[in-house]
């Protein structure tokens, strides 16, 4: 636990590229931009078929094809818009999750000392904070004999109040 917390390093590195890739939402909010823009035009083109109606240059039978056509494609755009308007909130809270993870671990990092101390009261953060941490530790042998012990970690602030329910992430790690 000491050596994960003094270098997270890989964890970092993830969360920190997860981070940087706040311009892949940039993408999104263009498709959302471009998408309603689309459904504007197809609105209008709506209000243009009804004003053809009512001119007297479409008969009824022309009118329904087109606003039969035109309400197809306003609702295959709504839906598109609906969908990258949830990729758009998946990207953000990614971020925000990574922003905490980050946090979280670099607080930690920084609140290493107190828990390293040699009394009764470090040893009790001690074993909340490897309760916190760690999700499982399994014990095995490798073919050759050794020892090998896989431990995964759980990454991410605690947000409940039992061990079992502060799982945000996970990672295997293998020691030995």
């Amino acid at each position: 636990m000491r050596r994960f917390l003094h270098d997270p390093g890989e964890v970092l590195e993830r969360v920190r590229e997860q981070m940087g890739a706040e311009g892949a939402g940039d993408g999104l909010e263009e498709r959302r931009a471009s998408l309603a823009n689309r459904l504007a035009t197809k609105q209008a083109e709506k209000d243009r078929y009804i004003r053809l109606y009512a001119a007297g240059h479409l008969d009824e039978g022309e009118l329904d094809a087109y606003l039969a056509d035109v309400r197809s494609q306003v609702e295959n755009l709504t839906l598109l818009i609906s969908s990258v308007e949830a990729d758009l909130t998946r990207a953000q809270e990614e971020k925000e999750l990574a922003a905490t993870t980050e946090a979280w671990l670099m607080s930690l990092r920084e609140n290493l000392r107190e828990v390293e101390a040699d009394t009764q009261e470090a040893l009790d953060k001690r074993r909340e904070l490897v309760r916190l941490l760690v999700e499982r530790i399994g014990v095995s042998r490798t073919e050759e004999g050794r020892p090998k012990v896989d431990i995964t970690y759980r990454f991410g602030p605690p947000v409940a109040e039992s061990v079992e329910e502060c799982v945000l992430g996970e990672r295997n790690t293998t020691l030995f």
